[in-house]
């Protein structure tokens, strides 16, 4: 069994952060998305360590894909920013409910959207654990049937 902690949902600006800057290839998986402000790690090539999602996705050449809910309105302002990403893959996924931040080595996986509400002002309950099949792909396609 797999190594796993708990973090605030707060937190989850700071590993959002880490992941663009650390990992090639990430996947977010939120219904409910929002250009949130994003903490960066002390890193070389970080200069400003507070940014919003979509300015950081975009000085990074991670890969991210983005998997929302289709025809939601309030994901409008964060989809159009990343709709002029070359880095960003953007999948609509009816009645998805699932919220989680996918890199190599990890998987946040809780209850938190990546909001505002979702990181700051819910209660949420989140889990980090290891991700198993060591690839983004894998776990949205074993885990999450995307």
């Amino acid at each position: 069994m797999g190594q796993a902690f708990s973090l605030p949902s707060s937190g989850l600006r700071y590993l959002l952060g880490h992941a663009l800057v650390y990992s090639d290839h990430i996947a977010i998986c939120s219904p409910w998305l929002s250009d949130v402000d994003v903490r960066l790690p002390l890193a070389p090539g970080v200069d400003d360590r507070r940014m919003k999602l979509a300015a950081a996705i975009s000085k990074f050449d991670t890969i991210v894909d983005v998997y929302v809910l289709p025809d939601e309105p309030s994901n409008e302002y964060a989809l159009y920013r990343l709709s002029e990403m070359n880095n960003v893959d953007v999948t609509k996924v009816p009645n998805l409910h699932a919220k989680a931040v996918v890199t190599r080595n990890y998987v946040y996986v809780g209850s938190a959207n990546i909001t505002r509400g979702g990181l700051l002002t819910n209660l949420e309950l989140c889990k980090i654990v290891e991700n198993q099949y060591m690839s983004v792909d894998g776990y949205i396609q074993k885990e999450l049937n995307l």
